[in-house]
């Protein structure tokens, strides 16, 4: 008879994608995994396999996390006011912990090695791009939105400067040179 887990999986995730986040996939090893999970090296591959499944599961908490996040944009506040709190706290966040965004840093990272983990990467984006346009067309429909270009275009053109804007922030930009430049592209999609 197979002894119970004596861990909690979900847990051990969360620590995982945590650790990821701060090191990056390379630089994680299976010490620092066993430190932030509590698990037995033994029971770390048992439980998930492998580094590579244990950081695939902490990308898709990141994702589902993150997609949680981005339906709920501040719902509250003005559309052009949800894309702007939406870039300041991630640019806040960078600023304050230097992590950055996981799906960026994996993209950046592995793109070429791991087109798996890039793939499923590139679905956060596609979930921040589907909660910008929505943000976007709430905001047209309420006259604070400009009109001349595609509500995609906007929001891609949003997403390029919000990525930029996190790594910026990773390598130590002046923190209210990065708030200016939010405000030029929020300022950008007024209408």
């Amino acid at each position: 008879m197979a002894r119970p887990r004596k861990f909690d999986a979900d847990a051990a995730v969360e620590a995982a994608m945590e650790t990821f986040w701060a090191k990056g996939y390379t630089a994680t090893s299976t010490d620092d995994l066993i430190n932030e999970t509590g698990m037995l090296r033994g029971s770390l591959y048992n439980a998930f396999g492998s580094k590579r499944r244990l950081f695939e599961l902490a990308l898709r908490r990141y994702r589902d996390k993150g997609a949680a996040g981005q339906n709920a944009i501040q719902a509250d506040r003005p559309p052009l006011e949800r894309i702007r709190w939406l870039m300041l706290s991630g640019v806040d966040r960078t600023v304050a912990d230097r992590r950055g965004c996981l799906a960026v840093n994996t993209v950046t990272e592995l793109a070429g090695a791991e087109p798996e983990l890039s793939a499923l990467a590139r679905q956060c984006f596609t979930q921040l791009e589907a909660a910008l346009v929505e943000a976007i067309e709430d905001g047209r429909a309420q006259g604070e939105v400009r009109a001349d270009r595609p509500a995609r275009l906007l929001a891609r053109q949003v997403m390029s400067a919000f990525h930029g804007l996190l790594v910026q922030a990773k390598a130590g930009y002046n923190p209210q040179s990065l708030h200016e430049t939010v405000d030029a592209v929020v300022a950008d999609l007024r209408a």
